[in-house]
């Protein structure tokens, strides 16, 4: 494909409309190609669902959003890049306090359990790096902003990532608690929807590489 034919598919995505934003378009070898994202997050789910099989659904509050309300913090990239750490480090945490105990990689060939641990390292190295203070100044001001006492489907897309990173700081400071334990390793099955956002870096294409 040369430079005019390119720029006459550039025209025509821009035409119709389709959101580019949402996948990497490269040319390659004169074929367009289309790239995933930074991980493949269908693994995770596949992974996370074994390794939570045996987790009864826990009772009580859940520690992340409900995703009606958390997609209004995956639209917002800032948003977005400062939350996502805080949630993967707290279910890495989990996972290794609870690894020792799982029965579930026992008899197994694979321990998806350690596998996740390691997956949750590759998943920080997913979200975009902010250059700036914007995470610090959210993370100072989601300990000691007291959110005004109104339902969530009123919350600014601002005051629901305090509200998130306060339900991940209180859940972190009880790390011990089997309860918070357990509603980690159930929520730890849809794990992979809060990854997908504006924070979530895809794959870009190095012709170097090539």
């Amino acid at each position: 494909m040369n430079m005019a034919s390119a720029l006459q598919y550039f025209v025509l995505i821009t035409i119709l409309g389709i959101p580019i934003h949402e996948c990497k378009v490269v040319f390659q070898g004169g074929k367009c190609i289309i790239e995933g994202p930074c991980f493949d997050l269908n693994m995770l789910a596949d992974i996370a669902e074994r390794v939570s099989k045996d987790v009864k659904a826990a009772d009580g509050e859940k520690i992340l959003l409900r995703h009606k309300f958390f997609d209004k913090i995956r639209e917002k990239k800032n948003l977005h890049i400062c939350v996502l750490p805080k949630i993967i480090d707290l279910f890495q945490r989990v996972l290794e306090e609870t690894e020792r105990k799982s029965s579930v990689h026992r008899g197994e060939k694979r321990n998806y359990h350690h596998e996740l641990i390691h997956i949750m390292d590759q998943l920080e190295s997913c979200v975009y790096e902010i250059k700036d203070k914007r995470c610090n100044m959210l993370y100072k001001e989601s300990e000691k902003l007291s959110l005004p006492e109104i339902p969530e489907k009123e919350m600014n897309r601002k005051q629901l990532a305090v509200l998130q990173l306060q339900k991940l700081k209180n859940a972190s400071e009880r790390l011990s608690d089997v309860h918070i334990q357990e509603r980690v390793m159930d929520e730890l099955k849809t794990l992979h929807l809060y990854m997908r956002g504006k924070g979530f870096r895809k794959n870009t294409y190095n012709p170097e590489e090539a």
